[in-house]
């Protein structure tokens, strides 16, 4: 096998369109990382799930956080509070915080704590793991000068510290198999970038020449998608290497 990068980042986002959390190691199971994306919010009146990249009332999401503690998945507020996805008290703030009505569903099958709350319609059925390199963000960087080329725009679960710095690494990598340290993963296609990548989130400010430039020098797409092929865990430092 030829040795390609090293794990520098894993991420996990419990509640989709909302910010993730930086794990150490996670489980990498058949449907993705453990834990990923398994809530949405939505508009009880229309049974719409947030699209922040394309409503712009949903852009208040990437203010929020998402993680997952020993009760469960979280969302946090701007102010620092928490409360987790099953509490009664928490679509009153995300009200508030939208200023319109606003709930919580789940993707998958409930649990005890979860049994409340209503199953949606999953808008990530795409791939299991999304993948970013250092190389395509500094290539980015080349691009747009004047932007800070942030991989939270980005969403990827895993962030790769390539081999190479030379250009949008993770694109030679379709069709191969590639292994995270236990897990072992098909990439798939490449991440058709949408809208938010330009939006504001904490810390980052609006920049829209982030993807026009994705569009003018990468077709669009910036990282990958996978389907496992291995369950396993995986690190932070891990090796990741190709099949030759």
């Amino acid at each position: 096998m030829e040795t390609i990068g090293t794990i520098k980042e894993i991420w996990r986002y419990p509640v989709s369109s909302l910010g993730g959390e930086l794990c150490s190691d996670v489980l990498v199971g058949r449907k993705g990382v453990e834990g990923d994306r398994q809530y949405a919010l939505f508009d009880p009146a229309t049974g719409s799930v947030a699209a922040p990249e394309k409503d712009a009332r949903w852009r208040p999401a990437l203010f929020l956080n998402s993680a997952i503690d020993a009760e469960g998945a979280r969302i946090c507020f701007p102010d620092g509070t928490w409360h987790h996805v099953a509490d009664p008290r928490l679509p009153p703030m995300l009200s508030d915080h939208f200023g319109f009505n606003v709930a919580v569903g789940r993707y998958m099958e409930p649990d005890q704590r979860t049994v409340s709350l209503p199953q949606v319609s999953n808008r990530y059925g795409v791939a299991p793991i999304h993948v970013v390199t250092t190389a395509s963000l500094k290539k980015l960087e080349t691009f747009v000068p004047l932007a800070r080329i942030d991989r939270r725009r980005f969403r990827p679960n895993i962030l790769v510290d390539a081999k190479t710095d030379a250009g949008f690494a993770e694109m030679g990598w379709i069709d191969e198999t590639v292994h995270f340290g236990a897990s072992m993963c098909k990439i798939t296609e490449p991440a058709k970038r949408c809208g938010m990548t330009l939006v504001a989130q904490p810390g980052l400010d609006e920049e829209a020449e982030v993807l026009r430039s994705i569009v003018r020098h990468a077709g669009r797409s910036l990282g990958v998608y996978c389907d496992i092929l291995k369950a396993g865990m995986i690190h932070v430092g891990a090796i990741v290497e190709r099949d030759a």
